[in-house]
């Protein structure tokens, strides 16, 4: 049996989730186990509760909006890698990611299956080095 992958969502806009369902459900050879919020606070409570293999935040949830976003979502870079979803007109998001060491950031509206596939899987195996080093430590 494959191993399962543990996916929290940040995400309000049900075709964005049905899209990123379908897509790494079909397309990855794991196991998923996708978990969608629609606001970040429940998705912060929810990983305190729960462990993921990584996540991936909506820029544009209401609760992320405006100043300090971006920073909020920072809070757990520490322990789980994250990929950054923005859209097309959201220059300074997306160099702020790159600044702030996001895993990876992916346009919502150019989104392909293979893209959000591939920046899954290398998220999980940033997590499974980031752990190894922490053992090895």
């Amino acid at each position: 049996m494959a191993e399962e992958i543990k996916i929290l969502l940040v995400e309000d806009n049900p075709e964005i989730e049905r899209f990123i369902r379908a897509a790494l459900t079909k397309h990855l050879s794991s196991q998923v186990n996708l978990e969608c919020k629609p606001r970040f606070s429940i998705a912060l409570d929810l990983l305190k509760a729960q462990s993921f293999d990584v996540v991936l935040v909506d820029l544009s949830v209401s609760d992320l909006q405006g100043p300090g976003g971006l920073a909020r979502v920072s809070t757990i870079l520490l322990t789980l890698p994250v990929i950054v979803l923005v859209d097309e007109n959201e220059s300074d998001p997306l160099q702020s990611s790159r600044d702030m060491g996001m895993h990876r950031w992916l346009v919502k509206e150019t989104l392909s299956r293979s893209r959000l596939v591939d920046a899954v899987k290398n998220a999980v195996n940033s997590k499974g080095f980031r752990e190894a080093v922490r053992h090895a430590e």
